[in-house]
């Protein structure tokens, strides 16, 4: 299966020739669910097999870009209405544009955007909320891939793309303007809106309560769950975000309620310790073990709605990394496993491989030396589970 070209950067994606493979699970007619969408990769493949689909996620921004790269829209006037977007943001007065509602989220648009950049952004994203075309979405995918980059691009950063944004300069002579309408070309060109043959239903929310989807609904659940010390999706799409309206407070606690997310967990239903593999160098504490439970108890919640949702003859697919804390591995595959079979599932397939080089998309090694990272993202187990 060919690599997809994704409509925005996104580090780390599932394999698209796994999720291509789960989708031969579903019969004629039948509907997936990935309750933890990400980019959108398992959505899109849906749409391009004429499969129905519905993705759920928690992060704001990988929801835009999976309803974007799942929509099918006519691209033959998204340059035009981006050339229109611009005029309209140059011709704003300085007391329309609109501003940060708070202090914290000011100060930390000018800490990471010079204030060229930080006016035409402003300007652009002010004109993006009067707007109300059928491209609309479509060209706030376009308005982030200027700032979520690996090399500096609207903002001081590099590796924005990477989730790991540093401030590498002061001053930024980039045009925002020029640089959106060249996005808006490229992201309506790697659309291709032809391809798409079913409908995509994207929503945010939560897969830990998956709200409104009706029992027995799906044939397939196919996932690739984030886990412990990977990577902060949020770290990164922060960066658009505040440019979309959002408060950083607001964003700090979908980074804090994030599955995977750093926060101790007291006990849970799960007796973690089985699946942490301690080495001589390993310095595991006791906050890393609250932070297993934690990550179990959340994943034990999404499989219950998984057992809920998938009906008696469909299948669950869930594509896994192990997690490195403090020299210790956490085996997150037998993690999940253990819970699937709690919630009722047998797992009918176990299939270990190595991440291709070409998607480990991680961040340039330090002086030549290997990234942390690099060393122990290398390999993900492939779980496919049935109903007892």
């Amino acid at each position: 299966m060919p690599t997809l070209s994704t409509v925005h950067p996104f580090p780390a994606r599932m394999a698209p020739e796994l999720a291509g493979q789960s989708l031969g699970l579903v019969p004629k007619g039948g509907r997936v669910i990935d309750p933890m969408c990400g980019s959108g990769t398992v959505m899109r493949l849906a749409v391009e097999s004429s499969i129905e689909c519905v993705g759920f996620d928690i992060d704001p921004l990988s929801v835009l870009m999976s309803k974007v790269w799942t929509t099918r829209i006519d691209v033959s006037e998204v340059h035009a209405n981006a050339e229109r977007l611009v005029e309209t943001a140059r011709g704003l007065s300085d007391d329309e544009v609109e501003t940060p509602a708070d202090l914290e989220t000011e100060k930390f648009m000018a800490y990471w955007f010079a204030p060229r950049q930080r006016d035409e952004l402003g300007r652009l994203a002010t004109a993006m909320r009067r707007g109300d075309s059928p491209e609309s979405d479509l060209l706030a995918v376009a308005f982030s891939r200027l700032i979520i980059s690996k090399e500096m691009m609207a903002s001081l950063a590099k590796d924005t793309s990477h989730s790991r944004p540093h401030r590498v300069e002061k001053t930024n002579e980039f045009d925002v303007y020029s640089g959106f309408l060249r996005s808006a070309r490229h992201v309506a060109k790697r659309l291709a809106p032809d391809k798409i043959k079913a409908r995509a239903d994207i929503r945010l929310g939560d897969a830990r309560t998956l709200d409104g989807v009706d029992d027995s609904s799906f044939d397939l659940a196919v996932t690739s769950p984030p886990y412990l010390n990977a990577i902060d999706y949020m770290r990164g799409h922060k960066m658009t975000l505040v440019w979309l309206g959002y408060k950083l407070d607001e964003l700090r606690k979908v980074r804090s309620a994030n599955i995977g997310a750093e926060k101790i967990l007291s006990e849970s239903a799960i007796d973690v310790a089985p699946f942490i593999h301690e080495s001589e160098r390993s310095r595991l504490e006791a906050r890393h073990i609250g932070w297993t439970r934690r990550y179990a108890s959340d994943m034990g919640m999404a499989l219950g709605q998984l057992k809920r949702i998938v009906k008696s003859t469909g299948n669950v697919v869930m594509v896994l990394g192990n997690s490195f804390l403090r020299g210790a591995e956490i085996d997150n595959a037998g993690i999940i496993k253990s819970l699937a079979e709690s919630a009722g599932f047998n797992c009918v397939e176990r299939i270990s491989r190595d991440i291709p080089a070409r998607r480990r998309y991680l961040p340039p090694p330090v002086n030549d030396r290997r990234n942390s990272l690099d060393f122990r993202m290398r390999r993900e187990t492939v779980l496919t589970f049935r109903h007892s």
